[in-house]
């Protein structure tokens, strides 16, 4: 058995501001030494809050395409992208890539975000965003609600 890397770029465009954002992709093969193909499942979409509050050039965001069948037991993230704001304000676009053959369609899929500032929580979603599977689509508009200020 050998391991082939292959690595990829995940552009986003907002205006006049590129996000470039690398992933490395492991796919394990067999036999000769031509690299497989690997079907892509690609979810993109746009993050945004109804409160009129502009983060900070530092928040970080975080965004998560999940695998979330399994009752009582904590999500598996099949792909996440994080990034910072640097002064961008929503909606903030985001691809989130995955292996096809991973993507089982008896499972359930979400795509959860959330926006934090030096560890503290500033906004998250509330709402389960269903993808892929059973009706969810490959595009989706997430909706964060402000997080409650934590005790100082």
């Amino acid at each position: 058995m050998k391991l082939v890397r292959r690595t990829c770029i995940v552009s986003v465009a907002t205006g006049a501001a590129l996000l470039l954002s690398g992933c490395t992709l492991w796919n394990l093969g067999t036999g000769d030494s031509t690299p497989g193909t690997m079907q892509t499942a690609r979810v993109t979409g746009t993050i945004n809050w109804r409160e009129r509050m502009a983060v900070p050039p530092d928040a970080t965001v975080t965004v998560r395409l999940q695998d979330v069948s399994r009752m009582d037991a904590p999500a598996v993230v099949m792909s996440e992208q994080r990034f910072t704001t640097d002064g961008r304000q929503p909606p903030l676009p985001f691809e989130l890539a995955v292996d096809a053959a991973k993507v089982d369609p008896n499972r359930r899929y979400t795509v959860a975000a959330r926006v934090e500032q030096g560890g503290q929580l500033l906004f998250i979603n509330d709402t389960a965003y269903p993808v892929l599977t059973q009706g969810g689509g490959y595009t989706v508009h997430l909706v964060l609600v402000r997080a409650a200020p934590g005790p100082r």
